[in-house]
């Protein structure tokens, strides 16, 4: 059975009629522009220049002194932080280019499903050409509607999306609701600098028109919408925060 195939009965919305492209467009025409950084990234050019600087981190990543290898050791090991053993149903939402989901298909295995899913085409083709997994499909789907049932997700990796979809909460409950109760979520969101850098991280959030993070905001954040084990493992220029679903409700009577 395909990874097209084993998805269609976890989607909310109906496959297209045409499955048979580098990935599934289960998004009604365009939501709109959310900005100048998501508009960049929405480009062929910023789809390139967003490749480079993943796959250079990767790259330096061990050559690094102390906390800055740290945080990056973080960031890229999303499947060791999502507690994959195999056979999960993983979705990597705003995949971008497939870093991250080379990764998680690799450790998800053959008896896994990887849903790698982003709004912009440009980086929808990158992912689909770099991670060729037969347990991995590629969608272009919208944060703030996804197109999942309830509870059909395991596993859910989010890096540097939240800071740029219009209403934060709407999103996370998305997130809690495609999970399953239980689930694992790793998250990475652009976050305020550390004294005197505030200014910088400041500016860069008006210029891109973007979330830039507080301390300890989307911890807060996770809470709030019934997420359990919430640990903060870096809160610099970049927060990185995994959490567990929120458990199912317990029957009346």
């Amino acid at each position: 059975m395909s990874a097209v195939d084993r998805l269609a009965p976890l989607l909310s919305v109906p496959l297209p009629s045409d499955t048979g492209g580098p990935f599934l467009d289960l998004v009604e025409g365009h939501p709109g522009s959310r900005g100048r950084i998501q508009d960049l990234w929405e480009s062929v050019g910023g789809a390139g220049v967003y490749d480079l600087v993943l796959a250079s981190g990767e790259r330096v990543r061990d050559r690094l002194p102390g906390p800055p290898r740290g945080l990056l050791r973080d960031f890229y090991a999303v499947d060791r932080r999502l507690e994959l053993s195999g056979g999960e149903t993983v979705l990597d939402l705003a995949c971008g280019q497939g870093t991250h989901t080379r990764r998680l298909a690799a450790a998800a295995g053959p008896s896994g499903l990887v849903v790698g899913a982003d709004l912009s085409a440009p980086m929808l083709r990158r992912a689909a050409r770099a991670v060729p997994a037969d347990n991995t499909v590629f969608v272009r789907a919208d944060a703030m509607d996804l197109p999942l049932r309830d509870g059909t997700v395991d596993a859910l990796c989010c890096s540097l999306c939240l800071h740029l979809v219009p209403d934060l909460d709407t999103a996370l409950a998305q997130i809690a609701r495609v999970l399953r109760p239980g689930g694992r979520v790793a998250l990475a969101v652009p976050s305020h600098g550390p004294g005197p850098t505030r200014w910088a991280t400041e500016v860069f959030g008006r210029v891109g028109q973007m979330r830039v993070f507080r301390r300890g905001e989307l911890a807060d954040a996770l809470v709030r919408h019934g997420f359990g084990r919430v640990v903060t493992r870096w809160e610099s220029v970049m927060q990185i925060v995994d959490a567990t679903a929120p458990a199912a409700a317990t029957p009346p009577g």
